[in-house]
């Protein structure tokens, strides 16, 4: 067989084609590009290869001896993990020791527990929904059936030892070669990740579709919440706002040409916007870019021959409506609007039905979210001429900092 050679950062080996996709799903949501394969050599490339051994039924020498056949495709993983099925169906022992042979692994975390499915480890023992799986329909399972709660009774050929968290770095740090790990929250197994990352050798991790889920989330990329802000007001407090928080790392800052939206030339702005948030920074949006710009609205009043509150009226219109395409494309975590003439646009073009008042940031931000509309995440308003030069700064530590999912 010609040796594949194409890297992968995460080798997950299944035992059936349902266990295999529940392992790979949290990969893929957390962005890797994950391929679940049916025959190898598998020469396409993915961050994350799910095998499916097909294999939970078959004896547990022809589960051993398919598992001995992977090699080209495991040989570069940086985490290899031999997924069971949470109740322990199938070969679990089996297919554990080959792969451990097969990857050359010095030590194996076993820790099967699944806590969103009702499913821990406790004292070595296979607990479902509090009883021991050998106590529950699993044990009467029409082609697997699970004989023993206990973990250890898997292993005939490891010698495990079940230990729990607080011991596990010692254990691994003294070479133990089967560990078999109490879990009961997803804690746990974000803890048993953290471990094994103190390895020099990264273990082979063994267990359900809960360990997969960590791996998942201790992989996936950092994301910094998303704060857009639309400032229409001209006011000097609202500008030296802005002014602050243009210093800050991460801020990206369109500036919205008024004459550019009085004479229709507006392409442009939703692209900045764009991508500005596609680059992960916060995008404040505003209308005035410097100190003297205010001091401009006569002028423009006379070459457009506009009043005042017209030319007011076609600024917030044109906010509203960007705001709306913004977020029709992108989604930011939470929408800030400064003006309440800009706010009351940008309500209007969500089609919103009202607002939902839930508190208040820097003692003159109320947020809460609009009703009735598409748009369902935080909003926070401010009257353009209220707080100090930090009000928009302590808006953006709240987003980063204290904003729940």
């Amino acid at each position: 067989m010609k040796e594949n050679k194409l890297y992968r950062e995460v080798v997950v080996v299944a035992d059936d084609f349902t266990g295999a996709n529940d392992a790979g799903v949290s990969l893929a949501l957390s962005g890797k590009k994950v391929s679940v394969a049916f025959q190898l050599p598998f020469r396409e490339a993915t961050d994350a290869l799910i095998i499916n051994t097909d294999s939970r039924a078959l004896l547990a020498s022809d589960a051993a001896k398919n598992i001995a056949q992977l090699g080209p495709d495991i040989v570069n993983a940086r985490w290899l993990v031999k997924k069971i099925d949470s109740t322990l169906r199938g070969n679990v022992g089996a297919e554990t020791k080959a792969l451990q042979v097969l990857s050359n692994k010095r030590q194996i975390i076993f820790a099967p527990a699944y806590p969103a499915a009702g499913r821990i480890t406790q004292q070595g023992k296979c607990l479902v929904n509090g009883k021991p799986v050998n106590e529950t329909e699993f044990a009467s399972d029409p082609k697997t059936p699970v004989p023993s709660a206990n973990l250890a009774d898997l292993f005939t050929d490891l010698t495990g030892k079940a230990i729990t968290l607080h011991t596990l770095e010692a254990e691994l740090a003294q070479g133990t070669e089967l560990l078999i790990v109490d879990a009961a929250t997803d804690d746990d197994l974000d803890a048993i990740i953290a471990a094994a990352l103190t390895c020099t050798q990264m273990p082979l991790l063994v267990g359900s579709a809960g360990l997969c889920d960590a791996l998942a989330r201790h992989l996936a990329p950092a994301r910094h919440k998303q704060l857009l802000a639309v400032v229409g007001s001209m006011s000097e407090v609202a500008q030296h706002q802005i002014a602050l928080i243009q210093k800050a790392s991460g801020v990206s800052s369109v500036v919205i040409d008024v004459e550019d939206i009085l004479q229709g030339k507006t392409t442009g702005y939703l692209t900045q916007i764009a991508q500005a948030l596609e680059a992960g920074h916060h995008c404040i949006v505003h209308t005035c870019p410097d100190h003297n710009a205010r001091y401009q609205i006569e002028r423009l009043c006379q070459r457009y021959q506009l009043t005042r509150a017209a030319l007011g009226e076609t600024i917030c219109a044109f906010l509203g409506e960007l705001t709306r395409h913004v977020l029709d494309a992108e989604t930011p975590d939470a929408l800030y609007v400064s003006g309440g003439d800009v706010a009351m646009a940008v309500a209007k073009s969500l089609e919103a039905q009202g607002f939902e008042i839930t508190g208040r940031i820097a003692r003159c931000v109320p947020y809460g979210k609009f009703l009735g509309c598409a748009w369902l995440r935080p909003v926070m308003t401010k009257a353009g001429g209220f707080g100090t030069a930090e009000t928009l700064l302590e808006v953006l530590h709240f987003i980063e900092e204290r904003l729940s999912d």
